[in-house]
């Protein structure tokens, strides 16, 4: 399984990339979000858990709809192939 992290609005560009009720869309429908507090300007940060397959779906969508979210998904599928 590949551990995805992006930030919220990363999470959304791609999510409004891939067609709704796609297993690309449900994948991303499923992401939890790790919210600081209300003060914090820090970004909300959002994780996913996926098939090394859907991931490497996800990233292909994101190289053409949405770039900067292609290091974070691309990270994601290198550590996991890393892994024994």
């Amino acid at each position: 399984m590949v551990e995805i992290i992006l930030s919220e609005p990363q999470l959304a560009r791609l999510k409004a990339a891939v067609p709704k009720g796609s297993v690309e869309h449900a994948a991303l429908e499923a992401a939890d979000y790790f919210a600081g507090t209300d003060i914090s300007s820090e970004p909300i940060v959002v994780t996913l858990t996926c098939s090394p397959e859907l991931a490497r779906q996800l990233l292909a969508i994101a190289r053409t709809a949405c770039p900067d979210v292609v290091a974070g998904l691309r990270t994601a599928i290198d550590r996991q192939m890393r892994r024994p």
